[in-house]
């Protein structure tokens, strides 16, 4: 128990770190230029994390055929959410539309409005859901490199600043699919209380935990946040500009890689 209080201590960083970008997400908005490039920083410093230590040291620990399956797991979680998400969302924007509809509104410009609406509140509740999904192993993992007493440097930043853009990734799309700011920042700061819990966990009652179980949590995180960055980070930056994101999110990965 004796890395209780660094664990408590890292672990309440790292839920910070999310309920912070949430609160600047409520009070001021950025260009969409801007948070397109911030973004994409932010998946390259992730690909990083994924690419030179989630994985390398899960395959050290579990072995290759378990970080396969979990990697695979991790992935197929997050996309079930998503599309589960995405498909609730619809299903509002189109019981929103009917209403509108018997209200004698026009047809076409609600619906238009609504489905609109509805995506960017499927699109945000589901970049949440990945924080979620990804975060927890990952915290876990993170806990658990500091019982060992080393701290995966790349992780831990890809870990914060992922934290703070993701947060304000999420709570954007969700103020504009009409849920009010106390319910975006609640539900992040749900989120951010798990993952501060998920650390010290990991610190302390997993410190003793196999190297498989370890190795099969990191893998499972790793393909979360892959899933995330394919799905959520990378289509919204894209579609908001694409070579200054390209630049970004390469020197998000060069920035992780130097700090692995």
């Amino acid at each position: 128990m004796t890395s209780l209080f660094p664990s408590i201590g890292w672990g309440l960083a790292v839920g910070g770190s999310l309920f912070i970008g949430a609160l600047a997400a409520a009070r001021t908005t950025l260009p969409e230029r801007t948070a397109a490039t911030v973004t994409a920083f932010g998946g390259g410093v992730l690909l990083a994390a994924v690419a030179l230590e989630l994985v390398p040291e899960a395959d050290e620990r579990a072995g290759l055929g378990l970080t396969a399956v979990a990697f695979l797991v991790g992935s197929l979680v997050y996309v079930g959410v998503d599309a589960w998400l995405s498909r609730r969302e619809s299903s509002e924007a189109m019981r929103r539309s009917g209403h509108a509809a018997a209200a004698g509104q026009p047809m076409t410009m609600m619906t238009t409005m609504t489905s609109s609406n509805g995506g960017e509140a499927a699109r945000g509740e589901a970049i949440a859901a990945g924080i979620f999904v990804d975060g927890v192993p990952e915290s876990i993992a993170l806990g658990l490199t500091i019982a060992e007493g080393s701290i995966g440097v790349a992780l831990l930043v890809g870990v914060l600043i992922g934290n703070l853009v993701g947060a304000y990734g999420a709570v954007k799309p969700i103020l504009a699919g009409g849920y009010t700011k106390r319910f975006a920042v609640g539900l992040l700061g749900t989120i951010a209380l798990a993952l501060a819990a998920a650390t010290a966990l990991g610190g302390t009652l997993l410190a003793d935990a196999s190297p498989r179980l370890v190795g099969a949590a990191q893998a499972l995180a790793a393909g979360a946040v892959l899933a995330v960055v394919s799905i959520s980070v990378i289509p919204y930056a894209f579609g908001e500009v694409s070579r200054r994101v390209a630049l970004a999110a390469a020197a998000g990965f060069v920035g992780g890689y130097l700090l692995s």
